[in-house]
């Protein structure tokens, strides 16, 4: 799903790479070339996606934010948050001011759990446009007060045929998982719903790798006793734990409590130099 540019992969899990399906999929899935996210982005996202599952969460978002943040109020550089930085552009950042979500962020944040996931819902002019405006309003109250009648109308009318079928009711289709996934990626969904559980089953048959634990470097044992750490506090609300495991690379427990690997290149650009 990865690629160099838009519509380079299989973004729209047909089997098939490239074309103007993956093109259209690619640039509406937010996340970047190549990549699906939670927010819109125009540029590479790799430096985002610390689990490497191709799919760039709210929770990632929010760290290289609040990593880009942090550089810019020290004013140095840094890998998270230049990533950040470098991944945006005039359209996502209108995109997502205008409070559009990318196709498929609702139900890939419900289907990485309470853990990795982040509650995600549209907002500003795009909440207005999908409850249609004062137009809309109208209208739903119009057909608030008919549709009981049309719904009555319409069984009246069934009846015969579903006599003369021998059918008490209509059947109802048979619907996979990833069917009911794709589906569910509707213009009109807010994500104030919650995400039915055979969305979140299709969604993570789409994608496998999403919410995969962060990759860990082969014979770096992930330390479950902090004996041997220091706090790094960068500012009031940020505290970031380094732990040197003696072999040149860094244990660090973001803020938000990520954990993760670094080599000291890597938490130097972070600000986290050991003393």
């Amino acid at each position: 799903m990865c690629g160099g540019g838009y519509g380079e992969g299989d973004s729209n899990n047909d089997g098939k790479e490239g074309g103007f399906l993956d093109f259209f999929r690619d640039i509406t899935d937010g996340g970047g070339p190549g990549r699906s996210g939670a927010r819109f982005s125009s540029r590479d996202t790799g430096g985002l996606d610390q689990n490497q599952d191709n799919y760039i969460s709210e929770q990632e978002y929010q760290r290289g934010q609040s990593n880009s943040e942090s550089n810019a109020d020290r004013g140095i550089t840094g890998e998270i948050g230049d990533a950040y930085n470098n991944s945006r552009g005039a359209i996502s950042n209108f995109s997502n001011s205008f409070g559009a979500l990318p196709r498929g962020s609702i139900r890939q944040e419900a289907a990485l759990g309470p853990q990795y996931g982040t509650p995600i819902e549209t907002k500003n002019m795009v909440r207005y446009l999908q409850m249609g405006g004062l137009p809309g309003a109208a209208i739903r109250g119009v057909s608030g007060f008919l549709n009981p009648a049309i719904n009555d109308a319409r069984n009246m009318a069934m009846a015969p045929v579903r006599a003369y079928r021998g059918e008490g009711a209509p059947p109802n289709p048979v619907v996979t998982p990833e069917q009911a996934a794709r589906s569910y990626d509707s213009i009109f969904n807010t994500g104030e719903r919650i995400v039915p559980q055979n969305v979140i089953q299709g969604t993570r048959s789409l994608n496998p790798r999403l919410g995969q634990p962060m990759a860990m470097p082969a014979n770096v044992p992930v330390p479950t006793v902090l004996d041997n750490y220091f706090d790094y506090n960068t500012s009031e609300k940020d505290d970031y734990i380094v732990r040197d495991n003696g072999d040149g690379t860094y244990y660090v427990k973001y803020p938000d409590g990520v954990e993760a690997i670094h080599n000291l290149t890597q938490i130097t650009n972070l600000g986290l130099i050991p003393t």
